[in-house]
């Protein structure tokens, strides 16, 4: 390749990449969280499958509400006998209503356990669509770093082709030897394989976080945002929180249960009235009737055991619970501050300093006072700075989606 060809292909690639984002922007509007997380809400198939669950609930308690149906019985006595009972001269018909009559409060106590039931799994769709909220949130911060990071890849790329074109001409003024032309082609190379990559990553990103919705096609620009704590609120207590009501709702339901089966324990009462007819003299009779299970060894003792032994391990799991939620809620705080700090030292120390350093070193570079190296090394000192505040603010932005996942109370935002 000739120098001045090698010479017009950086600067024209270069030229075509700072068309492209532009053109974009122009005709495609960028995605916000907010219709992210609406578009998630509306159409992932999270939202139906947590409300099949609830309308699951919703039709076992209705049933808990039923009584037990009455039961109709037909008895044909001395019939086909010998004798005087032969044929059907001296049989007798009787028709019999039956209606068993639970006793000791039982379909109250099987109504309030299937309410228990019922709002278990209300809280559990709640905590369905929290959760995917959070998925949103955070596939939607890794689209914005994949952003960020494209642009930055973009950057180096540029002014990797610059840095090349005055190599180019310092070597053909002979005031650089070749082999720094050589080693500026070859950065400019490495920045173009790592530009390609974070395209491959941009696509991924945003591929991944339309995958929540069902979106066979990417969102073509994701807006730029940073989430920050400002956005959770700031009491330290957990109470109330989504995953706090959850296990206090399935404590409820453990007691209920509890209920449920030393009610199951008393004998329900079968009464019944029917009529009996003579066939011998066309006479007709009524008759009623009465029964009860006598509780000598089956009283549901393994039912109540099991039922409180339950609601035992459901209290244990709501106090471990509740330590859980606040250490996790305390580390959160004390990292998200911490990547809050280093965001500040990067954004307005670190990288003001490094960008500085770079734009002498360039200029030096350009008029003949710094080296090849110096210039890459400021480079690289200024690319790492950015990465790493790219980097921080991820943390930042993840971190506080937990945060909020962790705080969020029942009724509130997702």
């Amino acid at each position: 390749m000739s120098p001045k060809m090698a010479l017009l292909r950086p600067i024209c690639a270069a030229f075509v990449l700072a068309l492209i984002p532009a053109t974009a922007s122009a005709q495609d509007q960028s995605l916000s969280l907010d219709e992210a997380l609406r578009l998630a809400g509306a159409e992932s198939p999270v939202a139906s499958i947590a409300e099949a669950e609830v309308d699951i609930a919703r039709g076992n308690e209705r049933q808990a509400g039923y009584g037990p149906n009455p039961e109709v019985s037909l008895e044909v006595e001395n019939i086909a006998g010998s004798g005087a009972f032969s044929g059907l001269r001296s049989n007798e018909t009787t028709l019999m209503l039956t209606q068993p009559i639970e006793l000791g409060g039982k379909r109250g106590a099987r109504m309030r356990a299937a309410q228990a039931q019922s709002s278990v799994a209300e809280l559990d769709a709640l905590i369905a669509r929290a959760d995917l909220a959070l998925a949103v949130r955070h596939r939607f911060t890794e689209a914005v770093a994949a952003r960020e990071n494209l642009a930055l890849q973009q950057s180096i790329y540029e002014r990797s082709a610059e840095i090349y074109r005055i190599a180019s001409e310092l070597v053909e003024a002979g005031r650089e030897p070749p082999l720094r032309a050589i080693r500026a082609e070859a950065a400019m190379a490495e920045a173009e394989a790592d530009l390609r990559t974070a395209e491959a990553d941009y696509l991924n990103a945003r591929t991944n976080l339309a995958e929540l919705w069902g979106a066979s096609t990417p969102p073509e620009t994701i807006e730029t945002f940073w989430l920050t704590p400002d956005t959770v609120p700031s009491s330290g207590d957990i109470a109330g929180t989504l995953t706090l009501a959850r296990a206090e709702a399935e404590l409820n339901a453990a007691e209920a249960g509890i209920v449920r089966e030393r009610r199951a324990a008393i004998p329900d009462l079968n009464v019944g009235a029917g009529i009996r007819r003579f066939e011998e003299t066309g006479d007709t009779a009524f008759t009623i009737g009465a029964s009860m299970a006598i509780p000598l060894r089956n009283r549901n003792q393994g039912g109540i055991e099991a039922a409180e032994a339950t609601a035992r391990a459901t209290e244990g799991r709501l106090l471990l619970l509740r330590l859980q939620l606040q250490r996790e809620r305390t580390t959160l705080q004390t990292s998200i501050a911490a990547d809050q700090a280093r965001v500040e030292s990067l954004s307005e120390t670190i990288l003001p300093r490094a960008e500085e350093a770079l734009e002498l070193a360039q200029i030096g570079y350009r008029y003949g006072r710094f080296t090849l190296i110096d210039v890459l090394d400021a480079a690289s000192v200024r690319d790492g700075a950015l990465a790493d505040l790219i980097s921080a603010r991820t943390d930042v932005a993840q971190g506080t989606a937990t945060l909020i996942r962790l705080t969020q109370r029942q009724g509130g935002e997702s």
